[in-house]
């Protein structure tokens, strides 16, 4: 088996980690081994946060080569952005377009970049995690709804994910189990 790379980016406090925590439980509830790695940089102060999961029948690094990359998992747009270099021709890149405005933009006059013209790739997904979230009654389970994006093209189901939740975050199951299913079902409709 082919060993699975996932990059999972974002800015701290959109739990990037708990993100590659859960993902990686999918996983080894496969029975498969799994590696993690991540960089939390200036993570409580708004910084960027990124987690590399790498999971198959055996994985000796923890990171992958750049061109590697399976998956890109990006909890913001701009970091998706930054995350481009690691994008191959088969690279799924799945992005929240929620926009957190970093310091430095607020010296410069150039506005906002935009992940669907600044990235150039037939396999990208833009989701509005947050505004799609809200809709199930809960703003706090984008991470849920991204990981059922992620899952729709991986071999993980919702017992799984219930499984890794519980693990993990042992709060509002059935609120994580709509989103989670939200997110399967978001790219799964999904025009490209």
């Amino acid at each position: 088996m082919k060993a699975t790379n996932i990059l999972i980016v974002g800015v701290g406090g959109q739990g990037i980690v708990a993100a590659s925590d859960i993902i990686a439980d999918m996983a080894l509830t496969k029975g498969l081994d799994v590696k993690k790695s991540e960089i939390h940089g200036m993570s409580q102060r708004g910084g960027v946060v990124s987690s590399f999961v790498r999971y198959g029948e055996k994985i000796y690094s923890s990171i992958p080569f750049r061109d590697e990359i399976d998956f890109i998992l990006s909890f913001e747009e701009m970091e998706s952005i930054r995350a481009a270099e690691y994008i191959n021709n088969d690279t799924i890149v799945i992005v929240n377009t929620q926009r957190i405005k970093p310091a430095t933009l607020h010296s410069i006059t150039e506005g906002y970049p935009d992940a669907k013209t600044s990235i150039k790739h037939d396999r990208l997904y833009l989701i509005d995690a947050i505004g799609e979230a809200k809709k199930t009654g809960n703003e706090k389970v984008v991470n849920s709804l991204m990981i059922g994006a992620l899952s729709y093209f991986l071999h993980f189901d919702e017992a799984d994910f219930m499984v890794s939740l519980q693990k993990r975050v042992k709060k509002m199951p059935d609120e994580n189990r709509t989103a989670y299913n939200k997110g399967k079902e978001l790219v799964k409709n999904y025009v490209l």
